[in-house]
């Protein structure tokens, strides 16, 4: 059973939901998954409360970790990301993946994003490319990404 934690930065409950659709999914595939918000000073409510605060035991735990970015540039919420990533112990990560989407789902790849892709890789975690092509629903395709990543 494959553990995938997604992580994911959002202002409107659009992000949120590609977010969920991809833990949907994930769990239809029978993996194990963490929700966890990235959230900044002043930030709105989203439509779910209580997602917890990223822990480097979270990263740890993760075989797949998924980033949802809601802005195309690099915020201050991912400092919260890049010092657990920094302070884990990153013997297992290797053998972990990773993958990013931004508010358009997986269309583009903004700023932010390779921001994060770049912190990743410099920890030795592997970046995947986009698994699902572009299709018009945008649910769908986040649920089906998400079968595919908690396969492992």
């Amino acid at each position: 059973m494959s553990n995938v934690l997604v992580i994911f930065q959002a202002n409107t409950e659009h992000t949120e939901q590609l977010a969920l659709a991809v833990g949907v999914g994930a769990v239809e595939s029978e993996a194990n998954i963490r929700l966890r918000r990235l959230v900044g000073a002043g930030a709105v409510e989203v439509g779910h409360k209580g997602y917890g605060t990223l822990k480097e035991a979270d990263l740890v735990w993760a075989d797949t970790i998924v980033v949802g970015l809601e802005d195309a540039q690099p915020k201050q919420e991912l400092d919260g990301l890049l010092s657990a990533l920094t302070a884990a112990d990153k013997s297992s990560f290797p053998q972990k993946r990773a993958w990013t989407f931004g508010a358009g789902g997986a269309a583009a790849t903004t700023e932010a994003q390779s921001y994060v892709e770049a912190a990743f890789q410099a920890a030795g975690v592997v970046v995947l490319p986009a698994l699902v092509p572009d299709s018009e629903d945008a649910m769908e395709r986040m649920k089906e990404t998400g079968r595919q990543l908690g396969r492992g």
